[in-house]
């Protein structure tokens, strides 16, 4: 009994001095914990570093060329932007890099696995945005990539995305009876009318045919030689031009029209039926509305993890160095 006593007061009294020395006195252990950290962040401030990211830097330079590729990708010029708008794009920016070299710090602790051919998959149809291999190499020199680094860059970029798939894939799916829920509380106005967005438009299946604007002969001898052999699609009328879109939804006309001109030249069309506007069922619109849900759940969930990784990080910014 007596050890257990002089146990207990042993810990308090050593526990006792580290809380004197850690929260009060401010003492020489506090001073040994917090000396390597002060360090580091001296270091920081001294080589103008942007930010520490679990004590990885993010350097002017980083920056700099994530800023040029985020203009590159809007077709602007950083020699054009204000002064004022560039630095807050510079901070917005720098917050993107943040949250990249988070998601990259996560997904390579988890060492996420990715499949070879879907990486290639990606890779391939992102390289095939572009008309040529100039344009490619043109694109990829301006971000600062060569051929090689270009693909490594796009593998990442991919893998990043499958992990944050997989991390946010439980609260982004949407079950059949959630996209009835949303459609039967969204599609009725306050007073029983469908919504804009939930109505078909009026539509007609047509086969048209346009000829230069000033050729109206030329438009009449087709229309003489017409025939019904091409393919038939519908168009809404506010896609057609309006002289053309009043003569096709006049009431009760079908058949070949007499030729109608238009901005866009001479209009020969054959009016196969018509359809009114009509109210659009939920099995009409339900993939689009799955697919909404989806992709606002996913922006609110990627939100939320990207938060909770800011919380647990070990991150440092230094603005004063923008």
């Amino acid at each position: 009994m007596k050890n257990l006593s002089w146990r207990w007061m042993l810990y308090l009294v050593v526990g006792g001095y580290l809380l004197l020395d850690l929260k009060v006195c401010h003492g020489p252990l506090r001073d040994a914990m917090r000396s390597p950290r002060e360090a580091a962040l001296a270091v920081a401030r001294e080589r103008g570093w942007l930010a520490l990211v679990n004590r990885e830097p993010l350097t002017r330079d980083q920056l700099d060329l994530a800023v040029a590729r985020h203009l590159y990708q809007r077709g602007l010029d950083a020699a054009t932007v204000p002064a004022k708008n560039l630095a807050m794009i510079r901070r917005a920016v720098l917050q993107s890099l943040i949250d990249d070299t988070l998601v990259r710090h996560y997904a390579d602790g988890d060492r996420f696995p990715v499949a070879p051919e879907e990486t290639a998959a990606f890779v391939a149809a992102w390289k095939s945005g572009f008309a040529t291999k100039e344009d490619l190499l043109k694109a990829a020199t301006v971000q600062g990539l060569d051929e090689k680094a270009l693909d490594a860059e796009l593998a990442r970029i991919w893998t990043r995305k499958r992990w944050l798939e997989h991390r946010i894939e439980p609260g982004v799916t949407v079950t059949e009876e959630e996209a009835r829920n949303w459609f039967e509380e969204n599609h009725l106005k306050s007073d029983g009318e469908p919504r804009p967005g939930f109505i078909e438009p009026e539509k007609a299946r047509i086969r048209e045919l346009v000829l230069p604007a000033g050729d109206e002969a030329a438009a009449r001898e087709r229309r003489a030689a017409w025939k019904s052999d091409s393919e038939a699609r519908w168009r809404a009328r506010e896609e057609l031009p309006e002289a053309v879109a009043t003569a096709v939804f006049a009431s009760g006309v079908s058949g070949l029209l007499e030729p109608i001109a238009s901005p866009q030249g001479w209009h020969v069309i054959e009016v196969i039926e018509t359809r009114e506007s009509q109210p659009l069922a939920f099995e009409d619109l339900r993939e689009e509305i799955i697919a909404h849900l989806e992709a606002q759940r996913t922006e609110e969930t990627v939100k939320e993890l990207l938060g909770k990784l800011r919380t647990v990080a070990n991150l440092h910014l230094f603005e004063e160095n923008l």
